[in-house]
């Protein structure tokens, strides 16, 4: 496989679905105990709960995945230690994939996501999303005999693989239907 470079694959238009992993937290729904439709905990009901859940991939290694042992490692895990040690709670890791980020926020499973979350207008009008705490970009692998320089060069027949629910999906399929 030919390696592109990075700016190579920026000026190729990907730089438009760049991701940003946002600390995430639901923003619909009531606080307060006893409302009805309350959606999410308040920062002091976690803290009197004596636990946080937190969403994060279990299969994304370096940012958060399942070591052969069954405990959860990563970026986003060291991340979620250091926010429950300052909040003085246990965590609850939950696993989450892209498309059910959003969902588990809104159903109350998990009280914030830590699993590259990019802002988009849509998502902020049902979540809220704090400082980025990095960013990722995207790239394209091609085999050596058809090298990818532009998205131009996909053909409708050439498969395309994408993480279902990204930013990169929703790109893709609205420009490269």
């Amino acid at each position: 496989m030919k390696k592109l470079n990075l700016k190579k694959l920026l000026a190729l238009g990907l730089a438009a679905v760049a991701a940003v992993a946002s600390l995430t937290a639901c923003s619909s729904g009531t606080s307060g105990s006893g409302e009805s439709g309350k959606v999410y905990r308040t920062l002091d009901e976690i803290k009197a709960s004596g636990k946080i859940n937190i969403g994060v991939f279990s299969d994304k290694n370096p940012f958060g995945y399942v070591d052969e042992n069954g405990t959860y490692q990563g970026y986003d895990i060291y991340f979620g230690n250091r926010l429950a040690k300052d909040l003085g709670v246990e965590i609850n890791y939950v696993s989450t994939e892209a498309a059910n980020r959003v969902e588990y926020l809104e159903t109350g499973k998990v009280d914030i996501i830590l699993a590259n979350f990019t802002v988009t207008e849509e998502r902020a009008e049902k979540v809220d999303f704090a400082l980025p705490y990095m960013n990722v970009a995207l790239g394209v692998v091609s085999p050596d005999s058809k090298v990818i320089t532009s998205l131009d060069d996909w053909n409708a027949d050439d498969k395309m693989i994408v993480i279902s629910g990204t930013t990169a999906e929703l790109y893709l399929t609205k420009n490269y239907p």
